[in-house]
C-alpha cells in the first residue's frame, strides 16, 4: 500500500525556497536604495549648510570691517572692533533662548593669543591654528561630537585687514605684536546635527520599509499561486500510483492449479498444471528438493531461504516465484500461494495452495517495467522543463512588474536629479558630486532591471556565419581587467566558421570572463593570475574553453551555480551564469562547469554547426 502523502506545507516547499531567495532580492534593492537615499540627504545637507553659514559669516567679517574704518568718526567713547564684536555675537546667542540650541555663533581668537573668547575645544583650536599654515585659507565645515552632541561646525578665518584694527589689538596686547596680514581668530558657527540625521535616516528607513513591503506583498503573491499549481500536481500523481497499486492486487489474485503439502512439507497432491508447462511427479518431495533437482529454478539461495521460514512459522505466504520449462522449451514463470492447515486441534497439518502460470504476467511486468522507466524518464523531463517554464514564467511576469514599478520612481529620481542640477547651475553651489553619484545609483539599479527582463524574456536568435577565433580577439581587446590580471590566448580553430547570434555569444564571452576575473580580483593573492581563453574545433562543434587561476568553487556551491539569482558575491543580480547556459542552450549548444579549490575553475563552451573557411566561401 502507498501511504496517504499528508499535505505539503508551503513552508516547506520549493516555492518557499525561491520566495526566501526573492525576498532577499527585494531586501538588498530596497535597502539600497535607502542608502542613496540616505546618503544624498547628509550630502545635501553639508554642502548647503556649508555655504549658508559661510555666507553669513563673511557678512559678519564685513561687518565689523566697516565698523572699523567708521569707529573713528562714533568718538573716543566707541568700544574697539574686537569688544564691539564680542558684545554683538554674545547678543546675538542670548538675543533667542529658544535659537540657542539650534545656531551657536562664536568669535574666537587663537589659542593663547585671544583677547575675550578661546576657542571652545582642541578641535576648534586645530582648525584655527590650521588656516596659518596655508597662503590661501579656506572655511571649514565638518561633523563633530562635541559636548552638546553631534554638531555640524564652520570655522571661517579672520585675519587683519584694517590699520585700525591691527592698532586696537596692541594696545590691547602689546605684547603680541600684531600686524597686518595676520590670522587674528575666527568666526564659528555650531549647527545641531542629529535631529536632520534622525529625520534622514528614519525617511530614508521608511521609504526602504515601504519599497521591500510592495515587492514582497507582490512575490508572496506569485509564489502562492505556483504552490498551488504544484500541489495539484503532486496530487494527480499519488492518484495515479494508487490506481497503478489495486490493478496489480486484481491481477495476482488468478489461480490455475491446486497443490497440497503433509505436515514434513512434502507434496502428497498437485492438481493437473498447465497444459504448456512440462509435469513432473512432486510427490514425496519438499520445494527446497525441486530446486536441488532443477526441477523449480530461478530461485535464489535468500528467496528460498525466506520461503522457508514462513512456513516454519506456519505464516500464509503469497506470490513465490520460480522458473520451469515449458512444453515449447521455453522458460516459463509460475507463482504459488499457501495457506497452513490445522486439524480442529490446533495441530499443524501441512499446506494447501493454488499454482498459476504467471509468464504473461511478468513479461508484462518486465515490458510494463520498461515502458514505465521510459515514461517516467520522459515524465521527469517533462516535467523538470515545466518547473523550469513555470519559474522562467512566474520570475518574467514579476521582473515586469517589479521592473516597472521600479522604473517609474527611477524615472522620478531622474528628472528631479536633473532639474536639480539645472536650478543650481550660475549658483555658485557645486552640487556635481552627490548629484553624480545618486546618477550612477540610478543607472546601477537600471542595470539590474535590465538583466532581469533579458534573463526572463528569450529573444529570438540573429544568427549569422562568423569567423570565431578573429572575432572572440576583438571581444577580448575590449575587456578591461583588474591590474595584474592577465589574458592568455591559445586559439586553434583558424578559418572555422560558426553560426551564432554574435551579439548574444559577445554576452556570454563577456560574462565568463569577467567572472573569471573577479574571481582574481584579490592583488594580494599568491601566484599567478590569469585567464587562459581556448579554442578548438572538430568535425561537428566549436568548442570555446575560459579557465582561471583564481581559488576555485566548492562543490556545494558549484552544484548551484547555474540557478537564477543565486550568488556568492556581496553584489550583482545572481544572473551571469544562468544567462550564460540559457543564450548556449537556446544555439542548440551545451556549457559544462568544473573547478578545483585552489586551481581555479574552467568553464567549456560546446555549439554545434562549424564550417571550414573554404567550404563557408
Amino acid at each position: 500500500m502507498i501511504p496517504s502523502q499528508p499535505k505539503p506545507s508551503f513552508f516547506n516547499s520549493r516555492s518557499a525556497q525561491g520566495l526566501v531567495f526573492y525576498l532577499n532580492f527585494c531586501l538588498i534593492v530596497a535597502a539600497g536604495f535607502a542608502w542613496a537615499f540616505y546618503s544624498s540627504s547628509l550630502t545635501w545637507f553639508e554642502q548647503t549648510k556649508s555655504e549658508e553659514k559661510v555666507t553669513a559669516l563673511r557678512l559678519v567679517d564685513a561687518f565689523v570691517q566697516n565698523y572699523s574704518q567708521i569707529r573713528a568718526t562714533l568718538g573716543p567713547k566707541a568700544p574697539v572692533p574686537a569688544t564691539f564684536r564680542a558684545h554683538a555675537i554674545d547678543f546675538f546667542n542670548k538675543s533667542d533662548p529658544e535659537k540657542g540650541g539650534e545656531f551657536r555663533l562664536l568669535w574666537v581668537g587663537r589659542d593663547g593669543r585671544q583677547i575675550a573668547t578661546a576657542p571652545a575645544d582642541a578641535a576648534m583650536a586645530a582648525t584655527i591654528e590650521s588656516f596659518a599654515q596655508v597662503s590661501d585659507p579656506k572655511p571649514h565645515s565638518e561633523f563633530l561630537d562635541v559636548g552638546d552632541g553631534l554638531m555640524f561646525r564652520t570655522v571661517y578665518p579672520s585675519f587683519a585687514q584694517q590699520q585700525s584694527c591691527v592698532d586696537c589689538h596692541n594696545q590691547l596686547q602689546p605684547d603680541q605684536h600684531w600686524k597686518l596680514g595676520d590670522l587674528m581668530g575666527a568666526f564659528a558657527i555650531d549647527v545641531p546635527a542629529r535631529p536632520y540625521i534622525q529625520k534622514s535616516f528614519l525617511q530614508a528607513a521608511g521609504l526602504g520599509v515601504g519599497l521591500f513591503l510592495l515587492l514582497g506583498a507582490a512575490g508572496l503573491t506569485a509564489f502562492l499561486v505556483h504552490f498551488k499549481q504544484a500541489r495539484e500536481r503532486e496530487a494527480a500523481q499519488v492518484s495515479l500510483a494508487k490506481s497503478e497499486e489495486r490493478f496489480r492486487d486484481y491481477a495476482a489474485t488468478a489461480s490455475d492449479w491446486f497443490w497440497e503439502q503433509d505436515e514434513t512439507l512434502r507434496f502428497v497432491y498437485t492438481s493437473p498444471g498447465a497444459p504448456n508447462i512440462v509435469a513432473r511427479d512432486v510427490r514425496g518431495k519438499t520445494r527446497r528438493d525441486l530446486v536441488k533437482e532443477g526441477d523449480n529454478f530461478g530461485v535464489s539461495e535468500a528467496q528460498l531461504k525466506a520461503h522457508e521460514a514462513d512456513l516454519e512459522a506456519r505464516r500464509p505466504f503469497t506470490n513465490m516465484r520460480f522458473q520451469r520449462w515449458g512444453q515449447d522449451g521455453e522458460i516459463r514463470y509460475i507463482s504459488v500461494s499457501g495457506l497452513p492447515v490445522f486439524d480442529p486441534g490446533g495441530a499443524f497439518r501441512g499446506y494447501r495452495g493454488t499454482g498459476r502460470d504467471v509468464t504473461a504476467e511478468v513479461e508484462a511486468e518486465m515490458e510494463l517495467g520498461r515502458r514505465v522507466e521510459e515514461r517516467t524518464g520522459e515524465l521527469r523531463k517533462a516535467q523538470s522543463e515545466l518547473v523550469r517554464r513555470e519559474k522562467l514564467s512566474t520570475l518574467g511576469q514579476l521582473t515586469a512588474t517589479v521592473a516597472h514599478e521600479l522604473r517609474n520612481p527611477l524615472s522620478a529620481i531622474r528628472n528631479t536629479v536633473f532639474a536639480v542640477r539645472e536650478s543650481v547651475k550660475g549658483s555658485g553651489m557645486n552640487l556635481d558630486r552627490p548629484l553624480g553619484r545618486v546618477e550612477r545609483n540610478i543607472q546601477r539599479c537600471d542595470r539590474i532591471i535590465t538583466d532581469l527582463l533579458d534573463f526572463t524574456r528569450m529573444r529570438e536568435l540573429s544568427c549569422a556565419q562568423v569567423e570565431a577565433d578573429p572575432w572572440l580577439h576583438e571581444i577580448l581587446d575590449e575587456q578591461r581587467l583588474p591590474e595584474g590580471v592577465k589574458v592568455k590566448r591559445a586559439f586553434a580553430a583558424p578559418g572555422r566558421r560558426v553560426s551564432f547570434d554574435s551579439e548574444r555569444m559577445r554576452r556570454v564571452v563577456i560574462n565568463l570572463v569577467e567572472n573569471a576575473a573577479q574571481a582574481m580580483s584579490d592583488p594580494t593573492a599568491a601566484g599567478e593570475r590569469s585567464i587562459t581563453v581556448r579554442t578548438w574545433a572538430d568535425d561537428a562543434s566549436f568548442h570555446l574553453a575560459i579557465e582561471d587561476t583564481g581559488p576555485g568553487i566548492a562543490r556545494e556551491v558549484l552544484a548551484k551555480v547555474f540557478e537564477p539569482l543565486f550568488s556568492t558575491k556581496s553584489f550583482g543580480t545572481g544572473l551571469g551564469l544562468p544567462t550564460v547556459k540559457q543564450i548556449v542552450e537556446q544555439h542548440g549548444g551545451t556549457v559544462e562547469i568544473s573547478s578545483e579549490i585552489g586551481a581555479g575553475t574552467k568553464v567549456l563552451v560546446r555549439l554545434p554547426g562549424v564550417m571550414a573557411e573554404e567550404i563557408a566561401a
